[in-house]
Formats: C-alpha cells, sequence, structure tokens
C-alpha cells in the first residue's frame, strides 16, 4: 500500500506540475487570445452588415475603416469576393487577388481560418490574418471577411513572461501547424525550438496538453499546448526541465518512515474510502447535475439518490426546487422581453406613420395656400418634419447599444435638405465630418441644429446668377480633446446691408439656439470675412439614466 500510494502522490505531483505549466501557459497567451476574440467577433458583424452594402463600395469601405479604427490592434479590414478583386476595405482602393492559391482553397474549404502573411500587402508587415466565410441563403459562400492584426501590435511586455526563466518560448499555431507568434524571439527562428519529427497539425488534433520531447538540436524540452480557438489557433510553451518534470523526491522520502507509515496510510485509504462511498460519489452527482443544468438547462432527474446522506438528499431536493425556480423566471423574462420588442417596434412604426401623416397634411396645405410667404413657411416646417423622421429612421434602425454615428446622421439629413430646397440644384456642398458616436439625449438636438442651419443658410443664399462663381455651402464637424465637439456651417459670400434697425430674430435663428440649449453648446452666427458662418462647440456627455430607471 505504501508503495502504491507513493506511487500515486508521485503522479499527482507531476500531474499538478503539468497543470501548473499549463495554466502559466494559457496565462501567458492571453494577449493573443483576447486579440482573436476581438477579431472573430468584428468578423461574424461584419460578416452580417458588410454583404448587405456591396453595391455602395464608398459606404462599405467606410464601415470597414470604422472597424480598423475603433480596434487598435487591427491595421485591415476588408471583405474579399470569389472573384478576388476587393472593393470593399479599409484600405480605400481596388485591388486584385484572384490569383492567390490561399483564395482558390480557401474557397474550396470555406471555414473559419487564422494565418500569417509574412508581407502584408497593406500594412507592408508581417500579419496574422483572420478570415470567415460569408455564405448566400443556399449556403453559396460569397466571399470572406478579412482581419489582419500586425505583428507588431501584439508585442507587449508581459511581467509574467519574465518572471519564468525556465521559459524559452511561447508560440501560437494554427490547426494546419502553421506559427502564428514567437513571443520572445523571431517567429523564423521558432522552428528550430520545436520538437524534432513531431507534426504541429497533429499535436493540435490530439490535443496533448504537456508532454517532453527534444528539439531540432536534440536538446530536451517541456512543451505544454493550450487551445486559444477550438479547432483553429493553439499555444505552445517551450520549457526547461529542472525543476518540473524531474524525478521525484517525495517517493524516496516516503519510503523511510516504515511500518508506522504504512499503517498510517492504510487506516487513511480506509477513511477515504468510506468518505467517497458516503460523500464523494453522491456529492459528484450532484455537481454533474450542476454542471448538466448550467450548460443544458436540463432538470436533474427526480430520482435521487436514495441511499445518499440525509443532508445531501435536502441538498438535491433544494437544489431540485432552485432549478425549477430558475427555468420558470427564465421563460419569463423571454417573454417580456419579448413582448417589449414588439412593443418598442409597434411604437417606432406609429411614430413612423404620424410623421408621413404631418408632412402630407403639410404639403396639402402647401398646395391650397395663395401666398408665397406662407407656402414658403409650410415648406420649411415640412422640411423640419421631414429631418424629424430621417433622424428617428437612423435611431431605429441602429444595433449600437443606443449609441448614434451622429456624423452619418447630419451629413444624411443636410443632403437631403438641399435637395429637397427648390432653385439649389448648383449649390455646391461640401462636407467635412467625423464619425462620432453620441446617444440620442444629443444626437437629436444636434442634427436638428445642422439642419436648421442648412436651411438658415438657403434661406440667406444670394438668388441664382445674382453673384459671381458658384454658390457654396461648407459643414464641418469634427471630435477634439475630452470629447469636445465642433460644428462649423459657412455659406456663400453675402453683400453687406445698409445700417438700419437690426433685424427681427428668424424661426430658425430661435430653433438653433433652442437646440443649442438642449446641447448646453455655445453659439456664434454672423457675417465673418463677407460670409455667413454658425459654430457650435459642445461636450459630449455619457448616458446618465433617470432616477428611478435603473
Amino acid at each position: 500500500m505504501a508503495i502504491y500510494q507513493t506511487s500515486n502522490l508521485s503522479e499527482t505531483a507531476e500531474d499538478n506540475a503539468e497543470l501548473a505549466l499549463l495554466a502559466l501557459t494559457q496565462q501567458a497567451a492571453g494577449e493573443e487570445r483576447t486579440v482573436l476574440r476581438m477579431a472573430r467577433g468584428a468578423a461574424e458583424v461584419l460578416a452580417l452588415t458588410a454583404p448587405q452594402m456591396l453595391d455602395d463600395p464608398e459606404e462599405c469601405s467606410r464601415l470597414m475603416r470604422g472597424v480598423v479604427g475603433r480596434y487598435a490592434r487591427f491595421s485591415y479590414a476588408g471583405f474579399t469576393p470569389v472573384s478576388g478583386i476587393v472593393t470593399c476595405s479599409s484600405a480605400g482602393r481596388t485591388f486584385d487577388i484572384g490569383d492567390d492559391s490561399r483564395l482558390a482553397e480557401w474557397i474550396r474549404d470555406p471555414k473559419a481560418r487564422v494565418i500569417v502573411n509574412m508581407d502584408g500587402p497593406v500594412s507592408e508587415q508581417s500579419v496574422i490574418v483572420y478570415s470567415l466565410p460569408v455564405f448566400e441563403s443556399r449556403g453559396v459562400v460569397t466571399g470572406f471577411i478579412t482581419i489582419s492584426i500586425p505583428h507588431s501590435r501584439l508585442k507587449s511586455a508581459d511581467p509574467l513572461l519574465d518572471d519564468q526563466r525556465q521559459l524559452i518560448e511561447l508560440v501560437t499555431f494554427n490547426v494546419d501547424g502553421e506559427l502564428l507568434t514567437a513571443t520572445r524571439g523571431a517567429l523564423a527562428d521558432a522552428p528550430a525550438l520545436l520538437p524534432a519529427g513531431i507534426d504541429m497539425a497533429r499535436v493540435a488534433r490530439e490535443g496533448r496538453t504537456a508532454m517532453t520531447w527534444e528539439d531540432a538540436e536534440g536538446r530536451t524540452r517541456v512543451y505544454t499546448v493550450a487551445v486559444i480557438e477550438p479547432g483553429q489557433v493553439y499555444v505552445m510553451g517551450i520549457w526547461r526541465p529542472e525543476g518540473w518534470l524531474s524525478e521525484d523526491r517525495m517517493s524516496r522520502l516516503l519510503s523511510a518512515f516504515g511500518i508506522p507509515v504504512l499503517m498510517w496510510m492504510a487506516s487513511l485509504g480506509v477513511a477515504l474510502l468510506a468518505v467517497n462511498w458516503l460523500v464523494t460519489r453522491h456529492l459528484t452527482t450532484l455537481g454533474r447535475q450542476m454542471a448538466m443544468f448550467t450548460a443544458t438547462r436540463r432538470l436533474p432527474p427526480s430520482d435521487t439518490a436514495r441511499k445518499a446522506p440525509t443532508e445531501i438528499l435536502r441538498i438535491q431536493r433544494s437544489f431540485r426546487r432552485m432549478t425549477d425556480a430558475l427555468v420558470r423566471d427564465e421563460a419569463a423574462m423571454e417573454n417580456a422581453v419579448r413582448e417589449k420588442a414588439v412593443l418598442v417596434k409597434e411604437i417606432h412604426h406609429r411614430v413612423k406613420n404620424n410623421l408621413q401623416l404631418i408632412s402630407s397634411i403639410i404639403n396639402m396645405q402647401i398646395r391650397d395656400a395663395e401666398g408665397e410667404e406662407a407656402k414658403d413657411a409650410l415648406r420649411r416646417t415640412q422640411d423640419r418634419v421631414l429631418s424629424m423622421a430621417t433622424i428617428h429612421r437612423d435611431l431605429y434602425q441602429t444595433n449600437e447599444t443606443g449609441l448614434v454615428d451622429v456624423g452619418h446622421l447630419i451629413g444624411e439629413v443636410v443632403e437631403k435638405t438641399v435637395s429637397m430646397t427648390p432653385g439649389a440644384e448648383d449649390i455646391e456642398l461640401s462636407l467635412d465630418i467625423q464619425p462620432v458616436w453620441l446617444f440620442p439625449d444629443q444626437a437629436v438636438p444636434l442634427s436638428l441644429l445642422a439642419s436648421e442651419g442648412v436651411v438658415n443658410a438657403l434661406k440667406h443664399m444670394p438668388p441664382p446668377g445674382a453673384v459671381a462663381g458658384t454658390r457654396w455651402i461648407k459643414l464641418s464637424f469634427h471630435e477634439g480633446q475630452d470629447r469636445v465637439c465642433r460644428l462649423e456651417l459657412a455659406n456663400h459670400p453675402a453683400e453687406r446691408k445698409a445700417k438700419g434697425p437690426k433685424p427681427r430674430r428668424g424661426m430658425g435663428q430661435k430653433l438653433i439656439r433652442a437646440f443649442a440649449t438642449q446641447l448646453g453648446a455655445t453659439v456664434q452666427m454672423g457675417l465673418v470675412d463677407d460670409h455667413y458662418a454658425l459654430t457650435v462647440e459642445f461636450a459630449a456627455s455619457d448616458f446618465a439614466p433617470l432616477p428611478g430607471t435603473f
């Protein structure tokens, strides 16, 4: 029994050493795991949205650039069709990769892949490429979402690696055995440290966690393998064997205690057997039931172990009641969420119909009005209603957890306002708008303010042919330091009016100042260098729920 127990302890110590090495390997690969999961999440989102925007390559490319700008670790994002002609990418240009042999392989076997490219065509440096296939409704592959991660952006000073002197190298590789990254040295030097005569693809398939092999130079190393992305990416730690899987010293120590130790260990074994029979096996069954419920929400069987102690039977019955209550509560929550989604959809539909009805009524009033001044006033009112409808549509379609790309919203509202204004066909509209994400509390008044500013500029625009050159309107919107946003609007140079009584402030200026008050912004408008100018500055605020709504 002493020999048997000592052997078990030795194996346990070795297993613990392997688990410690494996834990260190997984912890050291945290950077690669995080970046790859970010790439997978971004690719899955783009796979749902990008195919719907392929008819507009510029808009699709803008989406890709937004993803690259949002994640600092990415250098490229794009959609590669099966033809190989890329028009939708963060690179902002069209290029052809139809002759690439890897593209043909991807089309033959469409699946998510992680590969390495030592000479990235866009970033011009070594990159890791995450590729996700995009399928039609009939299951036919139409292309691939590709995201590039430069090796230089994965390099980071990890205190964990610096403290582990026994760690020689930490490499990642894909399911085909291709090396992706090397943490401590150059990627080109890593093959010399790999196990000699061992196929890395086979290591990935077998899923080994710890083993002792010789490297390419015949030196004994300890190798640990952990999963980063199941079925795609793995990490291998290469360690010096000293102090980890060396010969067991505990067995020699225990063999010196003699018969008393044997008797004590025998009694301990009997005690462990009794504990296992009376307690451990029942707790193991209960643990399996808990794990099954956590993973699949399947209720445990009602016929619990009848031979278990009374205390464990009480725990099992309490767990059964708890699982019943959880299943019922989750079902009620799902029903509530579904009802809320239906209600929100109905509210948006009614708001859309009401705005359309108001616009139609105003249109009827325009046709019945006799004076041009009244018609102009009604048209401006109708433009404001249509601007509100455009803003409401974008707010309803947004899926960024309540955030709105106010830059896109301002551009759409301003372009629609100019296009719907009679006699504005020759006006040159110049937009310099940065994508800025704001909550609706600021996005709505800012969009309406920009629309009113353009309407006011069109109102004061010289009539066609009255001035030399092209009439123009310039609008810019940017976010600066400390999230301070600045909107600037200028229109065609205007003739200075003769001095006289100060004109009364119009409805447009009143609305502009009212919207600025909602934003908490400062407003400056008037003649600047012989042209009208409007400047609005405000600080982007974080969302704060009303009291009692959390």
